[in-house]
């Protein structure tokens, strides 16, 4: 019954996303960066990195420490939610100060410094987005919670395709736009999903507030607070680096490039980015109560990195023709870049699945460890490498940090927790990894142009995933004919 409750909500969360976030990524993200170019964009990327970076003082772990919480006790809702929300106004503030004096130290001005402003109140409303959508995963609603995750992107597809597409605005889209519609989104999400929560699961109750319980609640929350800090280290600083480093407009070129090349991941990585958030809750509600998580580790594990070693074996070979499908003004450096990204797509499923579980064990101590290590190693390689390779010595940096973290979750959560790991098990994964690897490096010899690539790898994939044994189709097919009877 678990396991169908999973991949019950986890296919709907991904039908919405399949359908809405995809469409945002490459018909309006990317035809903003077509339209402002890279330079423009570039710098853009830099600064929404930079903001990320440090929007965890925006929240400090509460998102994480509600999370957990009230999947482990649903009734404390109400008498968190009016104290967590006065914490958040406190630390927007706090927010809003260290942005400005970053501004100052990294020489921003002008365009830049009201763009960086811009981008921070988008982190602020999204952030505040995060949080209320905590409320609602924390309570199982999942699907509810799926709504939530793409209505943002449905305003912004609306308001930007609005400005790009209309003949008025041809030729004149700027920045600046892009940047003005994400704000007002995500501010009319938060504020849908506040009213929502208030209907569906308590009342906003100002009595309830104790500035002792909110200084409580931050003091438990800073350990989560450290360790979200140093995942933006490791996962964002790059850009900031490389756009910084690099003299005149070419850091902001370099970027734009990298930014391009990432783009794709960036799209796969928000389903890896669902998983996560059901996972948590789930796996902190099933160690609460002492049950064995080891069937729902294997079950996310063979649903995700399927799919990504395929892809990854697809692209090795087509990195190039699917960079100039996407990008008129494709590089041949951008396209080197995309075959380094791509690769870790997988290990970034592997870190959804098994830092999640470590996070729900409450192992934040160790995971502080591992992510300062990687932040060390990310910014030291590209401060030495970036003045040398470029966007290149970006992308290889981030491939190999990726895979190192991807190893030491592993590691960790089979010592930390009541799971075994089976060579047998990743035997499986390696060997259907090289079929599609030995498939795609055929067709390309046979020049097959890309499309036709596609089809060959999709027709292959469900043969693959049976030959290996990595589905249940027997447990798959019951689950579905139940969601049929059900529905």
């Amino acid at each position: 019954m678990l396991k169908r409750y999973f991949i019950s909500n986890i296919l709907i969360m991904v039908l919405l996303n399949v359908l809405v976030k995809p469409f945002w990524i490459f018909g309006i993200d990317r035809n903003v960066q077509e339209a402002v170019g890279y330079e423009d964009y570039g710098l853009y990327a830099a600064l929404l990195n930079l903001s990320i970076i440090f929007n965890i003082l925006l929240d400090l772990g509460i998102t994480n420490y509600n999370n957990k919480t009230i999947a482990e006790q649903p009734n404390r809702i109400g008498t968190l939610l009016p104290n967590m929300l006065i914490a958040k106004g406190v630390l927007s503030l706090l927010y809003f100060g260290v942005i400005l004096l970053l501004a100052v130290a990294l020489d921003y001005s002008g365009v830049a410094l009201g763009l960086l402003v811009c981008i921070a109140g988008i982190q602020l409303m999204n952030s505040m987005l995060l949080f209320l959508r905590s409320n609602i995963s924390a309570n199982h609603d999942f699907k509810l919670d799926g709504l939530f995750s793409v209505l943002d992107k449905l305003l912004m597809i609306a308001f930007c395709g609005y400005l790009l597409f209309n003949k008025t605005y041809e030729g004149q889209f700027k920045i600046e736009w892009f940047v003005y519609a994400q704000l007002v989104a995500y501010g009319l999400t938060a504020c849908i999903a506040l009213v929502i929560i208030l209907i569906k699961y308590t009342r906003l109750n100002f009595k309830e507030i104790a500035w002792p319980q909110v200084k409580e609640l931050l003091i438990k929350s800073m350990p989560y607070a450290m360790l979200i800090l140093l995942m933006g280290v490791y996962m964002r600083s790059d850009g900031v680096l490389l756009e910084r480093l690099l003299p005149g407009k070419e850091g902001a070129f370099q970027n734009g490039v990298y930014v391009s090349a990432f783009r794709m991941l960036d799209a796969l990585n928000m389903f890896g980015f669902l998983f996560a958030g059901i996972l948590l809750p789930m796996f902190s509600r099933m160690i609460a109560r002492r049950n064995n998580v080891a069937g729902l580790i294997k079950t996310s594990a063979n649903l995700l990195l399927p799919v990504a070693l395929a892809i990854v074996g697809h692209s090795y070979f087509y990195n190039t023709d699917i960079m100039n499908m996407l990008y008129e003004n494709n590089t041949a450096e951008a396209s080197t870049i995309y075959r380094f990204v791509i690769m870790c797509f997988p290990a970034y499923c592997i870190t959804y699945v098994y830092s999640t579980l470590l996070t729900a064990n409450g192992d934040i101590k160790l995971l502080i460890k591992i992510a300062l290590v990687a932040s060390v190693i990310s910014v030291g390689a590209n401060l030495v490498f970036i003045p040398l390779y470029k966007s290149t010595a970006v992308s290889i940096t981030a491939l190999v940090v990726q895979w190192l973290l991807a190893s030491a979750f592993i590691l960790f959560s089979i010592r930390r927790t009541d799971i075994a790991f089976k060579w047998s098990w990743a035997a499986q994964f390696l060997l259907f990894f090289l079929t599609f690897f030995a498939i795609n490096y055929g067709i390309k010899e046979l020049n097959i142009n890309l499309l036709t690539s596609i089809v060959i790898n999709a027709l292959c994939f469900f043969p693959a995933i049976y030959f290996f044994k990595l589905w249940n189709w027997k447990e798959m097919i019951k689950y579905f004919q139940d969601i049929v009877v059900k529905d």
